[in-house]
């Protein structure tokens, strides 16, 4: 996902020079005036009053394998803790992980950072974990590297039988299978697991919200120009290339990043002050993003994107430069 947001970013300034003089001609022509901005986020990401009690270990469950992939010399796993219980309950903290396993290698642990989400996904807010409802997930981010179990000859080589997260406070443990073992780099080093805290997982879908129509988007006058610590303000133009009008009954969110050092932000379309786009009409919206203080100066690229828990459609990247 990263590479993914790399190539994009790259691919900004072509693409803005390519389409810029006529999407931006064509973008003024908007019918009425610019429906102004608000600061809603979407329902799924309002924060939340922090349960009153802790997780325990009978009330989660981790679904399936915890599935390695190779990175560096070892490999990386993003292990999802599902809510099976019957009350909302808080995860939060660091819990520690072990291979379980007679014997063996010496085994260490060493925190990591949390996997980081790309735009355009869209995680749960941190207020989640201390909210954790039925049915709802948290993650944790494992590293494994050098694993040096010697065979003896005569004795049946056994690896470890389960991944065990244990959790905070003495809260109980879950174990979970898993799907690959990392090959020995020294065996006079110990056995490293890194553990991130517990995070917040993706917002799933939850459909579309324009059926039919088909929406067009762009940002008129780019470059749009930004200072460091404050609000870049732009609009974004959607234009109705379909037949059926876009009515906004059900109110979509959308989400925007400044890259390369922006974070993702989702807010909520401001559909009370919004007219249906009828077929080839276009309306422009009023939008806002907080620049980093450590963005870079000159050229910077903007990514947007309407309806983010749905159609995910449509997308657009614009260039920003970022002014002293």
């Amino acid at each position: 996902m990263r590479a993914k947001l790399t190539i994009g970013f790259l691919l900004v300034p072509a693409f803005a020079t390519a389409c810029d003089s006529n999407s931006t001609k064509r973008s003024q022509a908007v019918t009425g005036p610019t429906v102004p901005w608000v600061a809603g986020v979407p329902p799924q990401l309002a924060p939340r009053t922090p349960a009153k009690a802790a997780c325990r270990s009978s009330e989660l469950r981790i679904p399936g394998q915890v599935k390695f992939i190779a990175r560096l010399q070892g490999g990386i796993a993003l292990v999802t803790v599902r809510n099976t219980g019957e009350r909302t309950c808080r995860l939060v903290g660091r819990p520690r992980v072990r291979l379980v396993k007679r014997g063996g290698p010496v085994q260490v642990q060493r925190p990591i950072p949390p996997t980081p989400s790309n735009f355009p996904e869209v995680t749960y807010p941190e207020s989640s974990l201390r909210a954790l409802r039925p049915g709802e997930a948290a993650a944790v981010t494992i590293t494994w590297e050098n694993w040096c179990d010697p065979v003896v000859a005569g004795v049946p080589h056994v690896p470890p039988s389960a991944v065990r997260i244990v959790l905070p406070d003495g809260r109980g443990q879950v174990d979970a299978d898993y799907n690959a073992v990392p090959p020995c780099l020294d065996p006079n080093l110990p056995s490293t697991i890194g553990v991130s805290r517990f995070q917040p997982t993706l917002v799933p879908p939850t459909g579309r919200f324009f059926s039919d129509a088909f929406l067009q988007g762009s940002v008129p006058g780019q470059p749009v120009h930004g200072r460091r610590g404050r609000l870049l303000r732009f609009r974004v133009v959607l234009r109705n290339r379909s037949h059926t009008t876009a009515t906004f009954e059900r109110c979509p969110a959308y989400i925007e990043q400044l890259a390369p050092s922006g974070k993702v932000e989702a807010h909520q379309l401001n559909c009370a002050a919004a007219k249906p786009i009828k077929p080839g009409e276009r309306v422009a919206f009023e939008m806002r993003l907080r620049v980093p203080r450590n963005a870079p100066l000159g050229a910077n690229g903007l990514f947007w994107e309407l309806d983010p828990f749905g159609s995910r459609n449509p997308q657009l990247h614009a260039r920003v430069t970022i002014d002293r």
